[in-house]
């Protein structure tokens, strides 16, 4: 597949992953006392879940067609921001188990899911390190 494909596959599931989460924290700062949100926070979490598999994909598959990879530089390792990278990509996957009503880290994701978005475009577009 191209390359332009792998991008905008990786920049559709970006999208879906902040949108889980900023309805993931909705639903935890409004509380759900008698459990009528469950079907909701179920589809904001598969719909996180596949997101996060098809960025870790796309992203990889971006890597492949920019010739990224191991073996690809002088050390046989990657670049520095590509590990920053799986770092916010993991980051964003655990962020989810947290939002749960009466969560401080939901009020918290209002301002942590945009900076760590930031992070990760500024990594893809600078590529410090390397």
């Amino acid at each position: 597949m191209s390359y332009e494909f792998y991008k905008v596959l990786h920049l559709l599931c970006i999208f879906a992953l902040v949108c889980t989460l900023g309805g993931l924290a909705v639903l935890a700062l409004v509380g759900d006392p008698k459990g009528t949100h469950r079907k909701v926070r179920k589809t904001l979490m598969i719909v996180h879940g596949v997101a996060l598999f098809l960025i870790f994909v796309a992203g990889f598959g971006l890597m492949a067609r920019k010739g990224i990879g191991i073996g690809a530089s002088s050390d046989g390792s990657w670049p520095g921001w590509i590990f920053g990278k799986l770092g916010i990509w993991l980051a964003f996957g655990a962020l989810a188990a947290f939002m749960k009503p009466k969560a401080p880290v939901a009020r918290n994701a209002l301002w942590i899911v945009p900076l760590l978005g930031g992070l990760g475009a500024y990594l893809a577009v600078v590529h410090p390190g390397g």
